[in-house]
């Protein structure tokens, strides 16, 4: 019933939208279809021939040599050769250094692998050759972004949508649509200008879309914003458009990753990551997808070979170094940064850029997708405190603070996001939830707060309090050795305004209208949709139970515990008795061969394939639970007591049974 990991990962790689904005990935040649001999090697690179595209634009190298170096250039950055791809383009400019755009694409692709100076000192001759070279304007706005110069990255944003009101009936070109498009995108997140979305979807990019139907960067980019704003259907739908012009596009994969992972659709997700690293296996974007994805499916350490990668294609990255950062802290240890790997990487981030707040966000984003809701927290207060203008923070703190059980903090964050962003659904359903809180009755006793809807639940929330007060609590801190500091939040939905008790129940958790529970934990506070509600069955002490036991170990072990763990013991703490159904699963997956292990068994609470994976789930977590008392008594409180020292759980196991090396290794072989 415990929804923590869920709660924490639906939308969490929204983040990553802003990538694909802060890499300008350039993914069409500017003006190149203006030359006739240049046409057909253009429509070849637009629909992903990337082969024949290269072959065309080398026969005309001499006749065209500008031009068809920034073909070349982009035919192999589009599959990961970007060394081949500046070299390219450094000939030609050593050859024409007044070629303002061939230097704009080299700065770009200086940038993405992090060579600043490199990339600045391109974007200066561009400039000086020709001061209206709109991508080369747009790198000088990145550039200042991420040495810190905000109001200078600002003014060069806006330089760029002034460019387009004052020259837009004689701009021909899609690519410089593009770059405008980028830049208004960020002006208008940086100044508050929602309305200036609107102005993207529905204008900018259908109007590049009317001029050149196979520009398909313009069905990219729309479905990015839409992403940001949650809005999944529209931006499935531009980018099925966007691959039925390219299916070679990696950055289109990406991005299909990138909604796969919103929905929680983890196998959807990875085979994307997959195909977008088949064909360009050195996009960063892809390999941060694929760093989330280990994190949700597997562990920190999982994520960490991936993020090393990512690293080494571009050290200076924010969002990489704060997903490696984030990864450090839980394998090393959260509770102190000085002298940790953690702690290099954040002294590392400040000192290139003091306001680095992509840094601090990507490491909160992290953290919450790890469970760490504290540390999550710190570091989003953080990235807004270093870099305001990120207007995803307010919003993605206030969530955290929901799941903190601070409702008052909850709200001043979120209602300064919706003031920022109001088409972000996730803040606007939360904010819906808290104003239905208002009129909710409340009860508080020694160690809970139940919040209930009056006219319905009165009854409920009575019995409820008494129950967790008198017979829950005493129970649980004993048996765990843990009482919790702070009073717990527990609140129960009802059908109100038209929407049932469990939709309430599933946006007060994830901000979104639906979780396969109707109970869930966030370490701090208890969400349960009334069982009074239609269609609502359900034995809810047990639920409150289940849920308290949650509470308590992963406040003890500073929310450092496996999800098998913790389930295992919530429901081994629950009472007697499990469903026959667990029985029946466990027979049929033993019969098969099929069982989990240790190594897999999350797996079956975050990524089940079958109802069958729930279940069995389940059942070998609690067995898992009964072979440790049975080995010995106090075993699981140890196993308690290890992960709070951030041990993992070949670590914890040993610790707990107090093994040596070789006899762990022969009992751990038994164990799973």
């Amino acid at each position: 019933m415990c929804e923590h990991g869920e709660a924490a990962n639906v939308g969490r790689v929204l983040r990553l939208s802003s990538l694909f904005v802060a890499c300008g990935i350039a993914l069409a040649a500017p003006g190149l279809a203006a030359d006739a001999g240049l046409t057909p090697a253009a429509a070849l690179l637009r629909t992903g021939r990337y082969d024949e595209a290269r072959a065309l634009y080398t026969q005309i190298l001499k006749r065209e040599p500008v031009a068809a170096a920034i073909g070349l250039s982009l035919c192999l950055s589009a599959v990961g050769k970007q060394d081949e791809a500046i070299q390219t383009l450094a000939a030609v400019v050593g050859k024409h250094p007044e070629a303002a755009a061939a230097r704009a694409e080299l700065a770009r692709l200086e940038f993405d692998r992090g060579d600043y100076p490199a990339a600045q000192a391109q974007v200066d001759a561009a400039l000086g050759t020709n001061p209206e070279e709109p991508a080369a304007r747009f790198m000088a706005a990145e550039l200042h972004r991420v040495a810190g110069r905000l109001d200078a990255a600002n003014e060069a944003y806006h330089w760029l949508v002034h460019f387009y009101n004052s020259e837009q009936d004689s701009i021909r070109d899609p690519e410089v649509l593009r770059w405008i498009g980028l830049a208004g995108a960020q002006y208008a997140r940086w100044n508050h200008n929602a309305g200036q979305f609107h102005f993207l979807v529905n204008t900018l990019y259908p109007d590049v879309l009317k001029r050149d139907s196979t520009y398909w960067p313009a069905h990219l980019e729309t479905a990015l914003l839409f992403i940001e704003k949650y809005n999944r259907p529209d931006a499935a739908d531009e980018l099925k458009a966007a691959l039925a012009i390219n299916p070679h596009a990696a950055e289109l994969h990406a991005a299909r990753a990138l909604i796969a992972l919103q929905q929680f659709d983890l196998d959807s997700a990875r085979a994307a990551i997959d195909r977008a690293l088949a064909i360009n296996p050195r996009l960063v974007v892809a390999l941060e997808l694929r760093a989330d994805l280990n994190m949700v499916v597997a562990s920190a350490r999982e994520a960490v070979p991936v993020l090393e990668r990512a690293r080494a294609l571009n050290p200076a990255d924010e969002e990489t170094l704060g997903r490696l950062a984030a990864a450090y802290g839980v394998i090393d240890g959260l509770r102190g940064e000085g002298g940790s790997r953690m702690g290099a990487l954040i002294a590392e981030a400040v000192r290139r850029n003091e306001h680095c707040g992509a840094f601090f966000a990507a490491l909160a984003a992290s953290l919450d997708r790890l469970q760490k809701y504290p540390y999550a927290a710190r570091y989003y207060e953080e990235a807004r405190r270093r870099m305001p203008q990120l207007i995803a923070v307010p919003g993605q703190l206030g969530l955290v603070y929901m799941r903190l059980g601070d409702e008052a903090k909850a709200r001043e964050s979120l209602q300064q996001a919706f003031e920022i962003d109001p088409f972000n659904v996730r803040v606007k359903n939360s904010l819906k939830v808290l104003d239905l809180l208002q009129d909710y009755g409340r009860i508080e006793s020694d160690h809970f707060v139940v919040r209930f809807d009056r006219s319905r639940d009165s009854l409920l929330a009575r019995y409820a309090s008494r129950y967790l007060e008198q017979e829950v609590y005493p129970e649980i801190v004993k048996k765990l050795g843990f009482e919790p500091r702070d009073k717990s939040l527990i609140e129960i939905f009802g059908s109100a305004k038209g929407e049932s008790g469990h939709g309430w129940f599933s946006a007060r958790m994830v901000g979104l209208p639906f979780i396969g529970t109707v109970g869930a934990c966030a370490g701090k506070m208890v969400a349960m949709a009334s069982p009074g509600d239609p269609g609502m069955s359900f034995n809810w002490a047990r639920v409150l139970k289940h849920e308290f036991v949650h509470v308590v170990n992963l406040q003890q072990t500073d929310f450092n515990i496996p999800r098998w763990f913790t389930e295992a013991l919530a429901v081994h703490n629950e009472g007697p008795g499990t469903p026959r159904v667990w029985d029946q699963v466990l027979a049929r997956r033993a019969a098969s061969d099929s069982l989990f292990d240790l190594d897999t068994i999350n797996l079956g609470f975050v990524r089940p394939s079958s109802g069958d994976d729930w279940a069995l789930a389940y059942c070998q977590s609690e067995l898992y639970v009964r072979y440790m008392e049975t080995f010995g008594a106090d075993a699981p409180a140890k196993m308690i007591a290890a992960y709070a020292d951030n041990l993992d759980t070949r670590g914890a196991l040993k610790r707990s049974f107090g093994l040596t090396e070789e006899a762990f290794e022969q009992r751990y072989r038994k164990y799973v």
